[in-house]
């Protein structure tokens, strides 16, 4: 999951000392600093360089209406359990099944793996790589799917950083044994994927109904997610799926004491206010938990959909452009 557009200072080091130091400092830190007045910060930090963004033109055509979307049985067994429990096993020879710093949680993990199966998409873009947690789970349940012809499935996973770079070796950092690349090669996924390393908004541009599984995977700034959105739905093909990680309904951490990464928030709701027939549906609380051994099952997934409104309805095309953004 990389997260590109986080703001520095504050939030940023409470970030990396809740993370790395002993329970005895995490507790100083949180007395110090609390959760409420991080998010504080960071929300007001993401609607200031909102404000600044001019509106964009977005076609929502291509996502399904928000009633064609069955959330309830999302994650039904459909015979998939047995499935799951042999990939686990699988991709726990190679990657520690364990939450890792900013890399998606065991959680999202299982369900990204369920979703591929279920829709069996045959070309999924990721938005942030960063160790690859979700990329190997995708690739697993890519290959699982069995599709057989042209095209070729495929897996394509972009980040602003080489994660597989030789010499920085950055997967260390998060306590990752092997590269991305190096653990798809174990797991003979390898020609699925495809790493590119880019900006999202510039490997975007230019992008036209290629992907039928587009996942946002990074927690970007909101004026970064504002943009963005609209080249990737027109990146998705007609009757594709779009799924957010990081999206906190109302801007609000899941669970007490949380942080919530205001910037997928704050970019759907500018555009729900611009008039744009756009949803976003939370898919938790997840059937398994999101830690080995927790009882927490909260998610930041949503799925992206179209309302029905006025640009929906016979004769409408979907399409909304408003005049530039006046303030937040």
């Amino acid at each position: 999951m990389h997260r590109p557009g986080r703001f520095p200072g504050l939030s940023r080091c409470r970030e990396f000392a809740l993370s790395t130091t002993t329970n005895t400092a995490k507790r100083a830190v949180r007395r110090l600093f609390p959760a409420s007045a991080d998010n504080a910060i960071r929300r007001a930090l993401h609607a200031r360089r909102l404000s600044r963004v001019p509106a964009r033109e977005v076609d929502v055509s291509r996502l399904p209406a928000a009633g064609e979307i069955p959330l309830p049985a999302l994650f039904d067994d459909d015979g998939l359990g047995r499935g799951w429990d042999l990939a686990r096993r699988r991709i726990g020879e190679v990657f520690e099944y364990e939450n890792k710093w900013q890399a998606v949680d065991v959680g999202v993990r299982r369900a990204l793996w369920h979703l591929v199966r279920r829709w069996k998409p045959r070309a999924i873009l990721e938005i942030g790589t960063l160790v690859g947690a979700s990329t190997v789970h995708m690739a697993m349940a890519l290959r699982a799917c069995g599709h057989a012809g042209a095209p070729v499935p495929r897996l394509v996973t972009v980040d602003l950083n080489d994660v597989n770079d030789p010499a920085g070796r950055p997967w260390l950092r998060h306590r990752v044994s092997a590269s991305p690349r190096e653990m798809l090669a174990r797991l003979d996924c390898a020609g699925l994927v495809e790493f590119v390393v880019a900006s999202s908004l510039d490997y975007l541009a230019g992008r036209d109904a290629e992907f039928d599984f587009i996942f946002v995977d990074h927690a970007a700034s909101a004026d970064v997610v504002y943009r963005e959105i609209p080249l990737t739905l027109t990146a998705l093909a007609p009757g594709g799926q779009c799924l957010m990680d990081a999206y906190y309904p109302d801007g609000q951490p899941l669970r007490p004491g949380g942080v919530a990464a205001p910037g997928p928030y704050l970019a759907v709701r500018r555009l729900r206010e611009e008039g744009v027939p756009l949803a976003a549906l939370p898919l938790g609380p997840l059937p398994w938990p999101t830690a080995p051994g927790g009882s927490d099952h909260s998610t930041s997934l949503a799925l992206l959909a179209r309302e029905r409104r006025a640009a929906d309805r016979p004769g409408g095309n979907g399409i909304t452009t408003r005049p530039a953004h006046g303030g937040d």
